[in-house]
């Protein structure tokens, strides 16, 4: 095994990882870093790779080209078993005949540990995750989020140097997802763990992650902080998948004329914003939702018809008609309320906000 001292602070360093199925180029020369202490996630849509990164971490798959450290240790030809890493998986593959304790209990008896090491760990994780009524139960008489509990303390209890969690959250209902990342990243925080959780839902994402790692069709397109994901995508396909409803993407141009240079979008002229797309000519346009107001009164730069409404509680969305194009708007429920389908409002969009995508390649611009 080789140490490379520069790289001794991270748990997990992934350079240059590929593999192939057949045909199919699973993943594409990814680099990857989770930080000692850090909770990185992997973001992604179904098929972009996540779960043979996470498998080709735990040693459960081979790379074909690069390398996986391990706290600054090349761990390739080391076993899964000897990494000294724990995997939490949607399937949570509890012992079905065992209670919550011998579930917890199970890594540490493996390990031969001493019995009133292993009570004294077991009782200490169940009271950390708040599940020590459960510890005399079978796993059948358990609710999903006491079972998704009792699978992460049992990786909790081995306080391995990596965590690795491939969307453990996804079978759960909507409140209980809320309540357990929440959970997860206190516990990451308080005990300053390091996890690599891959997820395709960026709520999720946004919600716990130190740093996302956006993977698209096996290749890692950006890497960056849950807020720079979302306000500055690096490409077209990052800026559509991270935000709800999807980001408006209109056509759009800068023009010189000779009362200077102008934006030409949505078949209106509109002023430039200060210190922004400083190009002339054709680029895409993408608008959050949120960043379009609305007039019903219809006062506003632009005018628009009012197409749909669809109430997503405190908040409604709106599409809207412009011309040729559609333009998709979040705004309070209240407000939303006084809209009537078919009816004219005034739209005025924060262009300070505005992310510019060159047409062909999706890349940003500015």
């Amino acid at each position: 095994m080789t140490v490379h001292p520069m790289i001794t602070s991270a748990a997990l360093h992934m350079d240059g990882v590929s593999r192939r199925f057949g045909k199919t180029q699973a993943l594409n020369a990814i680099n990857l870093t989770v930080p000692t202490g850090s909770f990185v996630v992997l973001l992604g849509a179904a098929g972009a790779g996540k779960t043979t990164t996470m498998r080709i971490a735990a040693g459960l798959e081979d790379a074909d080209e690069g390398a996986v450290l391990l706290s600054g240790i090349d761990v390739d030809g080391v076993q899964p078993k000897d990494r000294d890493i724990a995997m939490i998986f949607d399937n949570l593959a509890l012992y079905p005949n065992k209670t919550g304790y011998d579930n917890l209990a199970n890594p540490l008896k493996i390990r031969k540990m001493a019995q009133h090491a292993v009570d004294e760990r077991v009782h200490a994780v169940s009271s950390t995750l708040r599940i020590g009524h459960v510890l005399k139960r079978l796993p059948k008489t358990m609710s999903g989020g006491e079972r998704q509990r009792v699978a992460l303390g049992r990786a909790l209890v081995r306080e391995p140097k990596l965590f690795l969690l491939d969307e453990p959250l996804s079978s759960l209902d909507a409140m209980l997802r809320v309540e357990l990342r929440a959970e997860l990243k206190r516990l990451q925080q308080e005990h300053g763990y390091s996890f690599l959780l891959a997820t395709p839902d960026f709520n999720e994402a946004l919600a716990v992650a130190d740093t996302i790692v956006m993977l698209v069709e096996g290749e890692v397109r950006q890497v960056a902080s849950p807020q720079e994901i979302y306000e500055a995508p690096v490409d077209r396909d990052v800026a559509r998948f991270v935000g709800a409803p999807e980001i408006n993407l209109l056509p759009a141009s800068v023009v010189a004329g000779d009362d200077g240079r102008h934006l030409e979008l949505l078949g209106a002229s509109l002023p430039l914003p200060a210190g922004r797309l400083n190009f002339d000519g054709d680029f895409e346009a993408g608008i959050r939702p949120e960043h379009v107001q609305i007039d019903p009164s219809g006062a506003g730069a632009l005018q628009a018809s009012v197409v749909d409404i669809e109430p997503l509680g405190r908040l409604s969305a709106l599409t809207l008609g412009i011309g040729q194009e559609q333009l998709r708007v979040t705004l309070a429920a209240s407000q939303a309320e006084q809209m009537i389908p078919g009816s004219t409002v005034g739209v005025d969009i924060a262009l300070d906000f505005l992310i510019a995508f060159e047409r062909d390649t999706g890349r940003r611009l500015d």
